[in-house]
């Protein structure tokens, strides 16, 4: 896929006022981000943990694969591989 995934526009009723959404569908807007090269660099695709100090003692949560939630997840599931 090449380039950005257009935006759609769908109206919208509630009670009496009409809304219009502008979106894009997500998984063409995936594929186009894992397939754009210039983004690699930036995907991560497994849990870190960063430390401030030597001793590791002070951790720093800055993202969300930093966090503990995306660890205990991606380390329960790995007996699935």
């Amino acid at each position: 896929m090449h380039g950005r995934p257009p935006f759609k526009c769908e109206d919208m009723k509630l009670g009496n006022e009409s809304l219009q959404f502008h979106f894009r569908d997500i998984l063409p807007c995936i594929r186009a981000i894992y397939g754009d090269p210039e983004f690699a660099q930036d995907l991560v695709f497994s849990p870190e943990r960063h430390y401030v100090d030597d001793e590791r003692t002070r951790r720093v949560y800055s993202e969300m694969y930093t966090g503990d939630w995306w660890w205990s997840t991606q380390v329960r599931n790995t007996d699935l591989v």
